[in-house]
């Protein structure tokens, strides 16, 4: 158990002792309805359509599920999601005073009886540090009501810290006793911590969409796979969305983060890995194909513009 940094408010104290009992705990509304109601509006409009050049929208790695990126650039409430008082105490307190937020993304689970996701847990940080047991937390907030495809997680699990994999179906019913399912309308929200046994439940009977917020020490190096494509790299804010900062509030969100920076610096300087090289490169194929079409309309749209002037103007002699 870590050490406390500093005491947990009265409301953070339940919370926290949950959290750190069965890594999981359901919180209290974080939001009003009127700045949820925002956030639902922001975050479906970016589901209209898939990212691509100067589109912006979800991109898609799987069939059932949309990605939105950062999702600090939708709508304020997102922002006063990410630090809240209530969340920053808590995490204090569980991970330890130099947590950071290092990703915000939401996803869109498109109603399905496919079980595409199955029973997990996160892996995130460099096998070098196994011994550590650095701890990782996520924020999830519900935007839709959700009664299937809902979260479960395994409780206590998070404490048995073996190696992230999958887990079989026969693995988890022989832990049914412990499990914990989270259902509620748009608005609720959880923390979890990330090395307990987790899933999204089938089937999704109406579509799901929720928000994640990834909180962990920044400075814990991360595994390679993540380095190859680029997570956690510095985040993406709107300044008009930002209200007045506390010094902590700064330092959670990166804010001259110079461990935020060495990450920066390595994905622009090595690249980052694609996902599908060919749908990509086909794409790129099509849209210089389109653009050189269109400068060869505009050539000709010149020429013939210079001839109808030239010949009017031996008309008019």
């Amino acid at each position: 158990m870590n050490a406390l940094s500093k005491p947990v408010g009265t409301l953070a104290s339940p919370v926290f002792e949950k959290l750190e009992r069965d890594g999981i705990a359901v919180l209290p509304s974080l939001l009003s309805p009127a700045r949820l109601q925002r956030l639902q509006q922001a975050f479906d409009q970016a589901l209209e359509h898939p990212q691509f050049n100067t589109w912006t929208g979800y991109e898609q790695n799987e069939k059932w599920r949309r990605l939105v990126e950062n999702v600090l650039t939708l709508d304020p409430a997102a922002v006063q999601l990410a630090i809240h008082p209530l969340v920053k105490s808590v995490l204090d307190a569980y991970i330890g005073p130099e947590f950071a937020l290092v990703e915000a993304r939401g996803w869109e689970t498109i109603a399905t009886k496919t079980n595409f996701h199955g029973w997990h847990n996160d892996a995130w940080f460099h096998p070098s540090v196994t011994n550590t047991n650095p701890r990782e937390v996520k924020l999830a907030i519900y935007l839709t009501d959700v009664e299937s495809g809902f979260f479960s997680y395994i409780k206590g699990s998070h404490k048995e810290r073996g190696a992230a994999r999958h887990w079989s179906p026969a693995e988890v019913a022989a832990m049914e006793d412990r499990r914990e399912n989270v259902k509620g309308p748009a608005g609720t929200a959880f923390l979890f911590d990330t090395a307990g046994i987790h899933c999204q439940s089938t089937p999704v009977l109406t579509k799901r969409n929720v928000i994640f917020f990834n909180y962990h020490d920044p400075a814990v190096p991360l595994q390679d796979i993540d380095v190859e494509y680029g997570r956690y790299r510095p985040l993406i804010l709107n300044a008009g969305f930002l209200p007045p900062l506390s010094a902590e509030d700064k330092r959670i969100l990166g804010f001259g983060s110079a461990l935020g920076a060495e990450v920066g610096k390595a994905v622009v300087g090595r690249g980052v890995t694609r996902r599908y090289p060919m749908i990509h490169d086909t794409l790129r194929a099509a849209m210089k194909l389109r653009l050189e079409i269109q400068e060869m309309d505009r050539q000709r749209r010149r020429v013939t513009g210079k001839l109808a002037r030239m010949l009017g103007g031996r008309a008019a002699r």
